[in-house]
């Protein structure tokens, strides 16, 4: 007979888990940061080790919780406390043999690698991850991930080939063996991922229609973080002299920019509108729509985690 402990254990971990994957995706991951640190926080110390590894589907329950809550806050913009849980998060996965859920903690550590710079190291995580890629749509989002951060290096041959490949690999279609986080890699986020890359080239021409055309594209329900897609355009733009159109998404994104959930997005405005404010020759009305988009964004930084977790 199953032990009715561990049983509502699991199922209280899943609920958790359920309910910051509701938060995150209804209000974003600013809002939701504080109740992810309290979550993993909770997670008793050591259990990691004890209890959890006991059993396989406890453990790869916390597992999971702890990927989330580590997504919710690099998407925060809590760095230190999100690179701290992903590490978590891969360690377990791998104690319990959670293949599904390491995948997903590379592919998450690569970007935050990334977006921290360490470019380097967000290669090699993404090679890890690709190297042992059950299914070619998840080894799309690693060689995404490589092509990342080689464009950011400025490599910029490998980093085209490297999107080849994964435009290659994304063409193979879905497999009954993809795991249930792979929803989300459609041709939207291929072709936003693209744009973000050729941004990094610092290719305006062939970055612009591509970011312009995800951003287009978003349906109802798709991923809150999306947002990105339009801040990267609007920062292409700023990059590229294209003034009026700037202009125009700057105005775009006023009604909603106190509500944007992404503190990842927050934060790439706030760079852009910095670069447009010290930028020599910008149009005085790209200027004045830049101030008011700035005085709507909701702050940079979060109140501080309290109780986080070690």
């Amino acid at each position: 007979m199953e032990n009715s402990g561990l049983h509502h254990r699991r199922q209280s971990v899943i609920a958790t888990t359920r309910r910051l994957l509701t938060l995150d995706r209804e209000a974003g991951a600013r809002a939701a940061a504080r109740t992810a640190a309290l979550a993993a926080a909770r997670l008793r110390s050591g259990e990691e080790h004890a209890e959890v590894l006991a059993d396989h589907e406890l453990c790869a329950a916390v597992a999971e919780l702890l990927e989330v809550a580590a997504w919710i806050l690099f998407d925060a913009e809590e760095q230190t406390l999100a690179h701290r849980l992903n590490q978590r998060a891969l360690a377990l996965s791998r104690r319990c043999e959670d293949r599904s859920t390491e995948r997903l903690v590379l592919a998450n550590l690569s970007m935050q690698e990334a977006h921290t710079g360490r470019l380097h190291t967000s290669f090699r995580t993404a090679a890890t991850g690709l190297e042992t890629s059950p299914t070619a749509r998840v080894a799309t989002v690693f060689a995404v991930r490589q092509a990342r951060a080689l464009a950011m290096a400025g490599q910029r041959a490998a980093a085209l080939n490297a999107f080849d490949r994964a435009g290659s690999l994304f063409q193979e279609g879905l497999s009954e063996q993809d795991p249930p986080w792979a929803w989300w890699v459609d041709q939207s986020e291929l072709d936003g991922h693209r744009g973000f890359t050729l941004a990094a080239l610092q290719e305006w021409d062939k970055a612009i229609p591509l970011l312009r055309g995800a951003t287009q594209v978003q349906a109802p329900g798709s991923p809150p973080y999306r947002v990105l897609f339009t801040t990267e355009l609007f920062s292409a733009l700023v990059n590229a002299g294209a003034w009026s159109e700037a202009r125009d998404v700057a105005e775009q994104l006023m009604p909603h920019a106190g509500g944007i959930g992404s503190g990842r997005a927050v934060s790439a405005l706030r760079h852009t509108i910095r670069t447009i404010q010290s930028r020599s020759g910008t149009p005085a009305r790209l200027r004045d729509a830049a101030h008011q988009l700035a005085a709507l964004l909701p702050p940079s930084a979060l109140l501080p985690l309290s109780n986080p977790p070690e």
